[in-house]
C-alpha cells in the first residue's frame, strides 16, 4: 500500500471514474448462450403454457348467444368432441396415441394454411387490386384442390371412427399425411410456375419488387428445382416461416436500438449547444441499421439451413433447432459485419458499443486523466493532498456512502498526513532544543 495508490483510489472516486467495459469473444459467447437458454425456454415452454388457454379461447369463439349457445354450452361441446377425438385416435400405447393426435392435428392445420376465397362474392363490386387479389385467390385455391380433398377425407375418417366406435390406425394417418404433403408440394409448384409466367400477378409494391428480383436472380428456377421433391418443398415452407419470424425479430431488435439512437442525438444537441461539433446520432443510426440487418439476415439463413429442413416435420424440436440455427447465423453475421464496420469507422467494437457508451468512455477518459494528475500532485505536495482530502469531505465521504476501498484509502491518507505533521513538529522541536 502506497500513498500514490491510495490517492489514485480516492481521486478516481472524486471524479467518478468508471472501469472501461472490454468486449471479448468470451463475452459474446456468454451472451449467445444466455439468448439460447432464455429463447429455448420460451419456444419449448410456450406451447405447454398456452395449452390450458386454448380451449377457453375456442369456447369463447364458438359462443352463439343469439341461438342460445352459452360459453358453458360451448365448453361442454368442445370437451365432448375432444374426448371422442382422443378415443378415435387412440394407439397401442400412450406414445402412439400422442403421435396419432399430433399427426391428425398437423393435417388439420395444413388445411388452415391453404388459400381460400368466398364463392358468393359479387365480383362486380371489386375493382383494381381488390379484383386482382380475388382472382389470384380463386386461381391459387384451385391448385390445392387435391390437398383440400385429402384433408376433408381425413376429417371424415375421424367422424366415421367416432360414429362406429373404432380407431384410425397410425399407418392410415401417416399415409394420409404423406399424400397431403405431396398434394401441397404439387400445388406449391403450380403457384411458383404461375407467378413466374404471370398468370398470378403481384398486387403490392413489395410483391412486385420481390417478383422482379426473383425473375432477375433466378429465384423461381431455384424454387422449381426444390419443389420437385417433398423434402425440397419442406425446406421452402420452413424458410418462409423463418423469414416471417425474422420480421418479428427485426422489429424487436429495432426497438431495442431506439434508446441508443435517441441518446446519441441528445448528445449531439448538448454538444452543439456547448459550441462543439458532434455527429453521433447519424453514426448510431447507421450502426444500428447494419447491426439489425446483419443479425436478422444471418438469423434467416441460419434458421433456414437448420430448422427449415426439420421444422415442418419435427414439431417443437424442429422449431427449437431452427431457433438455435438462427441465433448462430445471426451471431456469425453480426461478427463479420462488426469487423467491416470497425475498419470503415477506424474504431474497435463499433457494433458492440453504442455511441452513447463510446461518448461516456471519452468523458470517463478525460476524468481519469484529471484524477491521475490530482493523485500525482497530492503525492508530491502537502497542499495538494489537503485539497484532495477536503474535496472528499465535501462530497460526503463521512456520510458512509463511499465504497469500503475508498473509505479505507481516505482514512489511510488522513492518518499519514497527521503522522507527517507530527513528525514535522517533532523535528522543529528537536531543532529548537539543539539550538
Amino acid at each position: 500500500m502506497t500513498i500514490q495508490s491510495q490517492n489514485a483510489v480516492l481521486t478516481d472516486w472524486l471524479y467518478d471514474v468508471q472501469p472501461i467495459r472490454e468486449i471479448s469473444d468470451q463475452n459474446r459467447y456468454n451472451e449467445l448462450g444466455q439468448n439460447a437458454l432464455f429463447g429455448s425456454a420460451f419456444i419449448l415452454g410456450m406451447p405447454i403454457l398456452g395449452a390450458p388457454l386454448n380451449q377457453p379461447y375456442q369456447a369463447f369463439k364458438a359462443m352463439d348467444t343469439k341461438n342460445g349457445i352459452s360459453f358453458m354450452d360451448s365448453w361442454r361441446n368442445l370437451s365432448s368432441q375432444a374426448k371422442a377425438n382422443k378415443a378415435a385416435l387412440k394407439g397401442d400405447n400412450i406414445w402412439q396415441s400422442y403421435q396419432n393426435r399430433r399427426t391428425y392435428n398437423r393435417i388439420v392445420n395444413f388445411g388452415k394454411e391453404l388459400p381460400t376465397y368466398d364463392p358468393n362474392m359479387d365480383m362486380s363490386t371489386l375493382k383494381g387490386n381488390k379484383l386482382l387479389k380475388y382472382q389470384n385467390s380463386v386461381t391459387k385455391s384451385g391448385y390445392y384442390g387435391d390437398a383440400k380433398y385429402l384433408i376433408e377425407e381425413t376429417k371424415q375418417m375421424l367422424e366415421n371412427a367416432k360414429r362406429n366406435g373404432t380407431t384410425i390406425p397410425k399407418e392410415q394417418l401417416k399415409a394420409q399425411l404423406s399424400k397431403i404433403k405431396e398434394a401441397m408440394r404439387a400445388g406449391d409448384a403450380k403457384v411458383n410456375a404461375a407467378m413466374r409466367s404471370g398468370i398470378l400477378k403481384p398486387t403490392s409494391l413489395y410483391g412486385k419488387a420481390k417478383h422482379f428480383a426473383k425473375l432477375k436472380t433466378g429465384g423461381y428456377k431455384i424454387n422449381e428445382a426444390l419443389l420437385k421433391t417433398t423434402r425440397g418443398a419442406s425446406v421452402l415452407k420452413g424458410a418462409a416461416k423463418c423469414v416471417k419470424g425474422a420480421g418479428w425479430m427485426a422489429a424487436i431488435e429495432g426497438l431495442l436500438e431506439i434508446p441508443d439512437i435517441i441518446g446519441a442525438y441528445k448528445i449531439d444537441k448538448a454538444e452543439k449547444a456547448a459550441g462543439r461539433k458532434s455527429n453521433r446520432g447519424n453514426k448510431q443510426l447507421a450502426k444500428s441499421t447494419v447491426k439489425v440487418g446483419a443479425s436478422v439476415g444471418g438469423y434467416i439463413l441460419g434458421a433456414a439451413l437448420t430448422g427449415a429442413v426439420v421444422g415442418t416435420s419435427a414439431g417443437p424440436i424442429g422449431t427449437f433447432v431452427g431457433f438455435l440455427g438462427g441465433l448462430i447465423g445471426g451471431f456469425i453475421a453480426s461478427k463479420v459485419a462488426g469487423k467491416a464496420m470497425d475498419a470503415a469507422l477506424d474504431e474497435k467494437d463499433s457494433l458492440d458499443k453504442s455511441e452513447v457508451e463510446l461518448y461516456a468512455e471519452e468523458q470517463n477518459k478525460q476524468a481519469a486523466q484529471q484524477a491521475e494528475y490530482d493523485a500525482n500532485m497530492a503525492s508530491l505536495s502537502n497542499d495538494a493532498q489537503y485539497e484532495v482530502l477536503a474535496a472528499a469531505v465535501e462530497k460526503g465521504i463521512d456520510n458512509g456512502d463511499a465504497p469500503e476501498d475508498v473509505l479505507a484509502a481516505y482514512e489511510y491518507l488522513v492518518a499519514n498526513r497527521e503522522s507527517r505533521i507530527l513528525d514535522s513538529l517533532a523535528n522543529i522541536a528537536n531543532m529548537d532544543y539543539a539550538a
